[in-house]
């Protein structure tokens, strides 16, 4: 077994974030924001996003996942003189992303193989307590994942080394044994929360690189660089016995 415990990214890692972000944003338009045109509400709310998620985990000025959460919605009815309720609109989002919440293609077999392996799994995500709590019941995440880490919930953030250690420690609890770092791989799509957070631990890093991002910074090591977490199997060793796999899960659908 290569690794022994394998820590997951949630959005846009394991779960398809962007269309339930984009449901989010037409739920809001539509109730809050119909006066001005979509899209350039989408373009300025995606600027102001991006600007204050940068700052979580951030070595200066640091912000944590509650505080962008109301606050980018403050700081767009301030650029189009909105005066509807920022923490309205922040409910009514939350509502609509959790609805909408879904697996990327292909990647929950890949963890149902991963889990069916012996790997120990466990998630650790920069995000709200409540929503992202919502998500992990809508997907009975629990079932594979044996720790949830929300950084809302323990205070601290990705890339700081501090969130991979309390994960490996609630692994090591439950499992009742000591974890080694080198047994250890991080898979997720943000260079600078996962890359640099696996950096910062001293653990292996697996890069989700959909866009096929060719210009990716030498100061991660980065073990894999994939597209999905759908091709992880196959790259940790596994591609013959992830091929049987998929075709009796295949087998199965087909017989029910």
């Amino acid at each position: 077994m290569p690794y022994q415990v394998i820590l997951f990214d949630l959005d846009d890692t394991l779960i398809d974030f962007a269309y339930s972000q984009q449901m989010g944003l037409k739920s809001i338009y539509e109730k809050y924001y119909s006066f001005i045109d979509r899209s350039f509400f989408e373009r300025l709310y995606i600027e102001i996003n991006t600007r204050l998620w940068a700052q979580v985990g951030a070595t200066t000025n640091a912000l944590m996942p509650s505080e962008v959460r109301v606050l980018r919605f403050i700081r767009l009815n301030q650029m189009i003189s909105s005066t509807s309720s920022a923490e309205e609109i922040a409910e009514e989002y939350d509502i609509n992303i959790c609805l909408h919440t879904r697996w990327l293609p292909k990647v929950k077999t890949a963890v149902e193989f991963l889990h069916k392996k012996g790997h120990i799994l466990g998630i650790i995500t920069n995000g709200f307590v409540k929503v992202q709590g919502k998500k992990q019941r809508r997907l009975n995440l629990s079932n594979w994942f044996d720790c949830y880490i929300v950084s809302d919930e323990v205070g601290v953030s990705k890339p700081n080394s501090e969130i991979f250690k309390i994960a490996l420690q609630e692994l090591a609890n439950k499992h009742k044994k000591s974890i080694n770092k080198h047994s250890v791989l991080m898979v997720g799509d943000s260079i600078i929360n996962d890359g640099y957070g696996a950096r910062n631990f001293g653990i292996d890093y697996c890069f989700i690189n959909p866009k096929a991002e060719d210009e990716v910074t030498q100061e991660i090591p980065i073990k894999y660089n994939i597209n999905s977490v759908a091709r992880l199997p196959a790259y940790l060793g596994y591609e013959t016995e992830y091929m049987q796999f998929l075709n009796s899960t295949m087998d199965e659908k087909v017989s029910v």
